[in-house]
C-alpha cells in the first residue's frame, strides 16, 4: 500500500513540475532584417540571425549576420571582427567580410573586394547598421549598395 502511495506521489510531482514548466511564457525574439543590392538585384533575407562568436585564430569577438533569401537560393553573410571589443563605429575590409553564395552551387558566389560598415549600435540584445562596397566573383565585379541590417540576439 505504501508503495502505491509513493508511486502516485512521484507521478503527481513529475506532472506538476511539467505543467509548471509549460505555463512559463518565453519572450519571442523579434525578427531581424538584412537587405542589400548587388548590381541591379536586391536581396532580402527572410530568415535572419545574428550572433556573436569568439574567433579562435585572432582571439577577438566577431558579429555574424546570417540570412537566406525567401526562395532559398542565396545564402548571405556579413561578418565584423572587432579589433578593440564590441563597439559601434566605422569598419572596413580589415574588419569586415561579406559573402553571397548560391545554395545549390549552380553559379559562382560573391565575396568582399571592398566594404565599409557603419555599426550604429550594438548591445547584449541587438546590433544595427548599414554597409556598402564591392563584391567579386572571379573576374566579375559588382557594386554592393543599400545594405542594412538589424539583428537580435
Amino acid at each position: 500500500m505504501r508503495l502505491k502511495i509513493f508511486v502516485w506521489a512521484v507521478v503527481a510531482i513529475i506532472t506538476g513540475a511539467g505543467l509548471a514548466g509549460c505555463s512559463k511564457k518565453k519572450e519571442a525574439t523579434p525578427e531581424g532584417t538584412f537587405t542589400f543590392r548587388v548590381g541591379d538585384v536586391t536581396y532580402h533575407s527572410n530568415s535572419t540571425q545574428g550572433y556573436i562568436s569568439d574567433t579562435v585564430v585572432a582571439g577577438k569577438k566577431t558579429l555574424i549576420i546570417d540570412g537566406v533569401t525567401n526562395n532559398f537560393t542565396k545564402h548571405m553573410e556579413l561578418m565584423i571582427t572587432f579589433p578593440n571589443g564590441l563597439q559601434a563605429g566605422q569598419y572596413d575590409q580589415s574588419a569586415g567580410e561579406m559573402t553571397l553564395m548560391d545554395i545549390q552551387q549552380k553559379e559562382e558566389g560573391y565575396i568582399t573586394k571592398a566594404i565599409s560598415i557603419k555599426l550604429e549600435s550594438i548591445n547584449s540584445k541587438q546590433a544595427e547598421g548599414t554597409f556598402s562596397g564591392t563584391l567579386i566573383s572571379g573576374e566579375i565585379e559588382k557594386p554592393l549598395t543599400d545594405g542594412t541590417f538589424k539583428v537580435y540576439f
